[in-house]
């Protein structure tokens, strides 16, 4: 039987006798590195040129997708292709870059690119199908031409692509211009790999969207300073977290020697987005009371805000409510900060991933990393033109870096803290020197403060007695009520509210030196192990650790937060103490780097933090000694990087000890930091904050001559870079002796407040003001509800959790913490709800006898509404009863509004 040709055999073998044609002409010898003669080039690029004509063609006549893979139109693609790399091999100086993008565009971007024309709705499984395959046929040609270069370039992609890439290069004599070209040809082929992916992600969004990201950050990382692989990542990015990452790599692009020229206006585009989003946002609700939905508004006002502040400095534009937006943000971020959960540290950008979601309800550390590198690049724009504004950018960052120094150290403080070790005698002694220091530093503030009191108390006693004489109808008893020891603390204790604004700082500073003593004992008894795992889970120590980075590369800011924002210095003082742990015990378990050699090459090694910022021009100092292949080298673990990343954080601290401005010093005898202060510094800081804000919003209006001089700029710098998070300081100082609130220090929960407002409850519990007490009825009604609502069962894993580590902030109700209110009768018939809030109130009954006389001592905290109204219940009034033995009931949305306004911590 005759064996039938189909066209397809056809085209092929004319393809490969033409192949054979056009080698034929090529000397044997000279076939590794490209052919000598102009006919075989001339031949190609015709050949070439004809099938480009032709596929432009055809691409122009579709009417449909499938019109685009018809048999006979894929093998002119193959040929195409086939063409192109021959011509781009036979003169690679001549032809090289043309031939590559004539190749992709030809051969693969145009299809991809008509068939998103063509498509009517959705594409059918057929389409689908041929795209797939047509992408992964791009995807393995790259792979192919990369192999290829680096055969026959004799180039070293070790640690550069993570994928095999052949044999052993061949050695070759090569001219340095086709070494230069084959460099650019394997950075272009990893953007055209991710590319392709990219456009893998867009027909199946089903499909693995990691691996475009993990082709662009190669290509970044063999070539740092070229920037299309950010603008394509940002692209990809456009629905991450509200334009922030986008808004990010755009950023990382335009910072590069070499950009994309589209990029600058993609970040417009993206800013004017991100402007109308804002308009979009609902206002900030006025009222005290604060709905669980919140708390993603904080996030996204934050964000929103944050980016128009970056648009306001980055392209120089002209608002006057620049520093009040500047406030806003700042506030924004506090409360997105409180919430923040603490995870186990990712590096930043290599777990990014696509999602048409818009992000989390929570800021996480990947955020924050990228929120911080977004203010050093602008602030490196800035300082390059010479702007005024940068001096508020720098001041913002400090304002944002000042929270998140504070709020790692509240979360290992209360990591340590909350962490259960066996119940052991540890005596003073066994504590070092600064415990004894802090301790006698408490207790002549509290000795200082009650001898104020006495005298206070003193003077109205005098008082009451000259009046006492002149009326005879005075009752003697009233007096002698108040001569028992017991009664003279509670009077000392009511006087507080109108002793003065010194009393209060006193005693919060008493407060505060007491927790730290907590801390450092504890961490004494601590296995090392336990504290590098607290360390590790707080993410924001790369954020962190980028602009320790910075700050050792400026270091007139550093002498001028010495001279005017100390507060600060004291913070970092803190963190550094409390991370400051023992990395050479051989009780480390896991660990096999060698500490040693870490603490002596700290400069060589990079973090993660550090790869991924590998290029940036303001951290140039910083990565000068860095040894970028280290970790192909060694490799770390995740330990490892975090012990790393101490080291790093004590090489900072004993730099802040040779800049004297900063009053940091190191006892090498204790082995702690410790930050010279001076008394009523934080009040001179923050009338100085007052003054250069009013100087500033006076300053706003004018048009400030972008031609001054280095001196004078350097100077502005110097004057106004504290005064944004100083102004915040001297807000939150009036706040604590102003006006404030009289908050119980005892708080008792019912069910619905620990099912409805967990996280209210958490951070009224991770505050450490108050004493959260959960009565045994309230466990009881849990344990009904568990079965109906999935709430409920959180809430018992929570507590158990909670009770189990202990916590002397939070506990359960005591079996003889409950006393029968006097003088009340109580309803015969009652039914199980009315039977639960008797017994909490009862719980607080008992805790109110014990401080007879206390006045705001213990408040109740539901999250029913119509409790306090008795929506359901006409004959019985909790509230009446809670009166009665002097329990002050409130809606815990209420209370917790209220504590947020004028007790919010610091952060």
């Amino acid at each position: 039987m005759k064996k039938v040709k189909n066209s397809t055999d056809i085209h092929q073998k004319q393809g490969l006798e033409l192949s054979k044609k056009l080698y034929s002409i090529e000397k044997p010898e000279s076939r590794h590195i490209f052919p000598p003669h102009n006919l075989n080039r001339t031949l190609v690029r015709r050949s070439t040129t004809e099938h480009a004509k032709r596929l432009d063609d055809a691409r122009s006549c579709a009417r449909n997708i499938s019109d685009l893979f018809t048999p006979n139109l894929q093998v002119q693609r193959r040929k195409f292709c086939e063409y192109c790399e021959r011509l781009i091999f036979s003169d690679p100086v001549l032809y090289g870059k043309k031939g590559e993008e004539l190749l992709w565009r030809k051969g693969y971007y145009d299809v991809v690119s008509t068939a998103k024309k063509l498509k009517k709705k959705d594409y059918t499984p057929d389409e689908i199908c041929n795209l797939q395959t047509h992408i992964n046929a791009g995807i393995g040609f790259y792979h192919h031409m990369i192999s290829k270069l680096q055969g026959e370039f004799n180039l070293n992609l070790n640690y550069v692509v993570d994928f095999s890439v052949g044999a052993n290069p061949v050695k070759n004599d090569v001219r340095t211009e086709c070494l230069e070209w084959a460099s650019l040809s394997v950075h272009q082929c990893l953007i055209y790999l991710g590319d392709l992916s990219r456009y893998k992600l867009e027909v199946n969004p089903k499909s693995e969207s990691t691996l475009a990201f993990r082709y662009y950050l190669q290509a970044i990382s063999f070539k740092s300073d070229h920037g299309m692989p950010h603008n394509q990542m940002g692209t990809l990015a456009m629905n991450q977290n509200k334009f922030l990452d986008a808004v990010y790599h755009y950023m990382r692009c335009l910072a590069c020697t070499v950009s994309f020229e589209g990029t600058v206006n993609n970040l417009h585009s993206l800013f004017d987005k991100n402007s109308k989003y804002l308009e979009q946002l609902p206002l900030e609700p006025n009222s005290d009371c604060i709905s669980q939905s919140d708390k993603n508004d904080h996030l996204k006002r934050f964000i929103a805000r944050f980016l128009l502040l970056i648009d306001i400095w980055y392209f120089n534009k002209k608002v006057t409510k620049v520093y009040s937006l500047c406030h806003q943000t700042y506030k924004d971020l506090e409360e997105c900060l409180s919430m923040l959960k603490t995870s186990s540290c990712e590096s930043p950008t290599e777990s990014e991933s696509v999602d048409t979601d818009s992000g989390g309800e929570h800021l996480n550390s990947d955020m924050i990393f990228k929120v911080t590198v977004i203010c050093l690049l602008c602030i490196s724009k800035l300082q390059k033109s010479n702007h005024h504004q940068a001096s508020t950018a720098v001041a913002f960052t400090l304002a944002i870096y000042s929270q998140l120094v504070q709020n790692v150290s509240n979360h290992i403080q209360e990591s340590v803290l909350n962490y259960p070790l066996p119940e052991v005698e540890v005596k003073i002694e066994q504590t070092n020197g600064i415990v004894k220091d802090l301790l006698k530093k408490s207790q002549r503030k509290r000795n200082a403060s009650k001898l104020r009191r006495r005298k206070a108390l003193s003077v109205e006693s005098e008082s009451d007695a000259s009046e006492g004489e002149n009326d005879v109808d005075s009752d003697v008893s009233s007096d002698d009520s108040f001569v028992s020891d017991s009664e003279n603390v509670l009077a000392e204790s009511s006087d507080e509210e109108t002793d003065a604004k010194k009393s209060d700082e006193n005693d919060k500073e008493s407060v505060e030196n007491e927790e730290k003593v907590d801390v450092i004992k504890k961490i004494k008894r601590m296995d090392v192990n336990d504290m590098l795992e607290i360390i590790t889970e707080e993410g924001s120590l790369q954020a962190i650790k980028i602009i320790n980075d910075w700050l050792m590369q400026d270091t007139e800011i550093i002498k001028s937060c010495g001279t005017s924002t100390r507060s600060l210095l004291r913070q970092i003082t803190n963190m550094l103490n409390l991370i400051n742990i023992n990395v050479k015990s051989s009780k480390l378990s896991g660990i096999k780097l060698n500490v040693n050699d870490a603490i002596k090459n700290e400069e060589k090694i990079p973090l993660s933090e550090d790869v991924v910022l590998k290029g940036i021009d303001i951290l140039g100092k910083a990565h000068k000694n860095v040894d970028w292949n280290y970790l192909h080298k060694h490799g770390m673990n995740t330990k490892e990087e975090s012990v790393t990343r101490i080291v790093k954080f004590m090489a900072f601290g004993r730099f802040l000890t040779a800049i004297e401005e900063t009053g940091i010093g190191f006892d090498e005898h204790q082995n702690v930091f410790v930050c010279k202060t001076e008394e009523n510094d934080e009040v001179k800081t923050s009338t100085a904050a007052v003054e250069d804000l009013e100087m500033q919003e006076a300053e706003s209006a004018s048009v400030i001559n972008d031609k001054e001089s280095d001196s004078k700029g350097q100077l502005m710098k110097m004057k106004h870079m504290g005064q944004l998070w100083l102004a915040s300081e001297v807000r939150a100082l009036e706040n604590r002796v102003r006006g404030k609130a009289s908050l119980s220090p005892y708080l008792v929960l019912d069910a619905d407040a620990l099912i409805k407002y967990t996280f209210m409850v958490k951070q009224l519990v991770h505050s450490r003001k108050f004493i959260v007490l959960i009565p045994s009825a309230v466990v009881s009604a849990l344990d009904d509800l568990k079965r109906e609502q999935s709430e409920a069962r959180d809430a018992i894993r929570w507590l158990e959790s909670q009770f189990h580590r202990g916590n002397r902030f939070f506990r359960a109700q005591r079996p003889q913490e409950r006393a029968s209110i006097p003088f009340i009768k109580y309803p015969k018939k009652k039914d199980k709800e009315m039977c639960t809030y008797i017994q909490i109130i009862e719980c607080c009954y008992f805790l109110a006898e014990q401080q007879k006389g206390a006045a705001n001592l213990i408040t109740l905290l539901i999250g029913n509404q119509n409790v306090l109204t008795n929506g359901e219940n006409k004959e019985f009034s909790y509230v009446g009863l809670a009166q009665s033995a002097g329990v002050s009931i409130e809606s815990i949305t209420q209370f917790y509004g209220k504590w947020k306004k004028s007790y919010k911590t610091r952060r």
